[in-house]
């Protein structure tokens, strides 16, 4: 195929889609917004975007293609809740794990096509997935665009699991070096996105296209079926008003504040005239305060319902029939609640700050944020002042920035397209071995995004290494290559590259070569290692250009203990670049580790291997 006739095509990257959905049948935000996206990518702009769908099978590691008629069904799943048959929806989900297409489909695409891969949802989970990413780069032609939606565990860590922001810190620390550019969901959050990449990585050029999820859900909704309000007649008291809050249940939402706000209003008023407040939104990270909170007041439980989960017909009915809505996050991407709100005419009422006000507009009612005297103020004025709440409801009607959802599909294509390729210029211009500092090959404990936490994904090089773990790195049988591009100081310079290796459970034969611009550096380093070893290998040479590889042969490899079923190679732990004039260095790498400290201590230096 000639260079004229190759075309540009969209690759969408489903895998956290299909994670979501083999757990829950009812999607969420970041999960509506892929759905829609796709869809209109697959139909109304199937000629600008020439789209294919692929998801990442775990167990075989690799992109499996999607039939597009696969992808309409699991969207048409998703949008009919519980209305589809769990055996319906779980057939669909098994149709992705044996696509009927041919073997080499994806290979052949690949090869005739220019294609720009996105992922809409999120990656970090996936092991290894900028490794692979790398590969496919290597054989062909591919950009890779993924949505950030928000930078969440840098910005507010206190609020996630210390897992997710250590794995988040190690993901968004790699990010400039492997995306050409990426998209995200306010001006806020790509500010934020900027500015943490600016910390850790100064003269970085990373383009971040923000575009609004303003989409008009109710829209979305009256295409596909009639509300009524009938249909919540089972949840809401008879008779009975109420207020809603849509957000997963945790305490980065901040319900507490809202729940004190309500029990003042219960003090001050007559109960009866309180509305009930409806918390829907799934169970999520540390919300046991809130929960305690009720526990310990019952009458002010009685008052507030907690749901997990409704259709989308059902959550049309509660934004229809509420009289207000209420956004309390401490920090968000954008807030798609907010827009939904808005989309079915019901005023919503959000605290004043980060991306919050720009899914609000000049529509929504504001309040101070972790303020609850003027959140009460506000609560009180729209309960109980009819005439007012009716004029800022019709305030909101007339003030609400929303469009199509075919409208935003059309942005994302038009502007992940624009994206030029960016990741090889970046990676020449800024990818560097630090001198003198220790690189950990592992999982990262970092709550900071930082480069020296990027290089564990960035040094490794090509498939055979399995995935990080926090005290190491197993390679796979075969070779297993690290790459190391020097910087320019360095070059013509003599050099020590320390090396820390561990053995398996069974004694191998291991080959060890350092390879500067394809060519071997001296005699490669061969050894039989026993079980469990602890080994720190130094190699010493003078670079005349920037390409160094050290190669690890472990041949087939040898099991690794019960329970665990890998066949592995070695554990690379740790490795150092210095100067060989730098005592100070080499005596830093020598006393950071046990084994090598206490060789050090007893005046022994069977530890270290000079090549």
């Amino acid at each position: 195929m000639t260079l004229a006739s190759r075309s540009t095509r969209l690759m969408f990257d489903i895998s956290d889609l299909v994670q979501y959905m083999r757990a829950s049948r009812i999607p969420t935000g970041i999960q509506r917004v892929q759905l829609q996206i796709i869809y209109f990518a697959l139909t109304e702009f199937k000629a600008q975007a020439n789209p294919m769908i692929v998801h990442f099978d775990l167990s075989g590691s690799r992109w499996v293609p999607v039939k597009s008629e696969l992808f309409l069904a699991l969207h048409d799943a998703a949008e009919s809740g519980n209305e589809i048959l769990e055996e319906d929806l779980q057939l669909l989900l098994q149709r992705l794990d044996h696509p009927d297409v041919p073997e080499d489909y994806l290979e052949t695409e690949l090869q005739e096509n220019d294609f720009i891969l996105v992922d809409l949802g999120t990656s970090w989970w996936i092991e290894n997935y900028f490794l692979k990413l790398r590969e496919l780069r290597k054989k062909y032609n591919i950009r890779y665009v993924p949505m950030i939606h928000d930078v969440i565990p840098i910005k507010t860590p206190e609020y996630c699991s210390r897992p997710l922001v250590e794995e988040f810190c190690q993901w968004f620390s790699t990010l400039p070096f492997e995306v050409d550019g990426a998209v995200t969901n306010s001006h806020w959050s790509a500010m934020d996105i900027q500015h943490h990449i600016s910390e850790f990585l100064p003269e970085a050029v990373f383009p971040i296209h923000p575009i609004a999820l303003n989409g008009d859900m109710r829209r979305d909704i009256s295409s596909r079926s009639t509300t009524s309000k009938e249909i919540i007649k089972h949840l809401v008291p008879s008779g009975s008003s109420f207020v809603l809050c849509v957000s997963t249940l945790e305490v980065r939402k901040n319900h507490l504040q809202i729940f004190r706000a309500w029990e003042r209003l219960m003090s001050t008023h007559d109960a009866t005239d309180v509305p009930v407040l409806i918390c829907l939104g799934k169970a999520g990270w540390l919300f046991e305060e809130a929960t305690e909170f009720l526990r310990t007041r019952p009458a002010l439980s009685a008052k507030i319902m907690l749901i997990s989960s409704v259709t989308d017909q059902t959550l049309a009915a509660l934004y229809q029939e509420c009289l207000f809505t209420i956004f309390n996050s401490f920090y968000e991407g954008w807030g798609l609640p907010i827009t939904e709100s808005l989309s079915f005419g019901a005023l919503p009422l959000i605290a004043c700050h980060t991306s919050l006000t720009e899914a609000g507009g000049r529509a929504a009612v504001y309040f101070r944020n972790d303020d609850v005297d003027d959140l009460y103020g506000k609560l009180e004025t729209l309960i109980f002042n009819d005439e007012e709440r009716k004029r800022l409801s019709e305030h909101a009607r007339a003030q609400a920035n929303l469009r199509s959802w075919k409208e935003v599909a059309r942005e994302f294509v038009d502007t992940i397209l624009s994206i030029k390729p960016s990741v090889s210029v970046r990676q020449k211009e800024l990818l560097r071995v630090p001198i003198g500092e220790i690189l950990h090959i592992g999982k990262s404990s970092s709550a900071t995004p930082n480069v020296g936490i990027a290089f564990a994904n960035l040094l490794r090089d090509g498939l055979n290494w399995y995935g990080l773990e926090p005290w190491a790195n197993w390679t796979r049988p075969g070779i297993a290559t690290i790459r190391l591009p020097l910087p320019d100081e360095v070059i013509g310079h003599e050099l020590l590259l320390f090396l820390r290796i561990r053995g398996p459970v069974f004694p191998c034969s291991i080959t060890i070569s350092c390879v500067l611009d394809k060519q071997t550096l001296g005699a490669p380093f061969d050894r039989w290692m026993q079980d469990f070893e602890w080994l720190t290998l130094v190699f010493r040479f003078r670079p005349e250009s920037h390409n160094l590889f050290a190669e690890i042969d472990t041949g087939a490899g040898t099991p690794l203990p019960p329970p665990d079923t890998r066949r592995a190679g070695i554990a690379v732990t740790d490795l150092m670049l210095c100067h060989a004039n730098d005592p100070i260095a080499q005596q830093k790498f020598m006393t950071s580790f046990p084994e090598l400290h206490q060789a050090v201590s007893n005046g022994a230096h069977i530890a270290l291997h000079q090549i």
